[in-house]
């Protein structure tokens, strides 16, 4: 599926497939599936939105190898990251980029999947 580790693949308008490193992302860029490493998983916590909805979180760290990035896990898909532990490489489907005061984020929501890489 991923021909080399660390590869981020996303389709564009057109369908043609696109390879990417995690160095070039950018913000609003989405159905991004990538191969990662898990450098650092926090505990889950809950956070409130300016609209008033309340979503469990769990925030951690990806790499590849041109860089480190933000990972955030959202609501039901925390479950698939039970077993993950640190130093597993995964492989995230249909993820979605995001910048929050200036970081860039890989966020795994409702329509993403998560998989250690075996």
């Amino acid at each position: 599926m991923l021909g080399v580790p660390g590869n981020l693949l996303f389709s564009s308008p057109d369908g043609n497939l696109i390879v990417l490193k995690l160095a070039e992302l950018r913000p609003g860029m989405e159905n991004i599936s990538l191969r990662v490493r898990i450098v650092r998983l926090e505990e889950v916590r809950e956070i409130t939105t300016s609209y008033g909805f309340t979503h469990r979180i769990l925030d951690g760290e990806v790499e590849d190898e041109t860089r480190k990035m933000e990972l955030t896990v959202w609501n039901e898909r925390i479950e698939s990251f039970n077993e993950v532990k640190l130093g597993d490489e995964l492989i995230l489907d249909n993820c979605f980029i995001t910048s929050f005061k200036g970081v860039l984020s890989v966020n795994v929501g409702r329509e993403s999947d998560a998989r250690i890489d075996a």
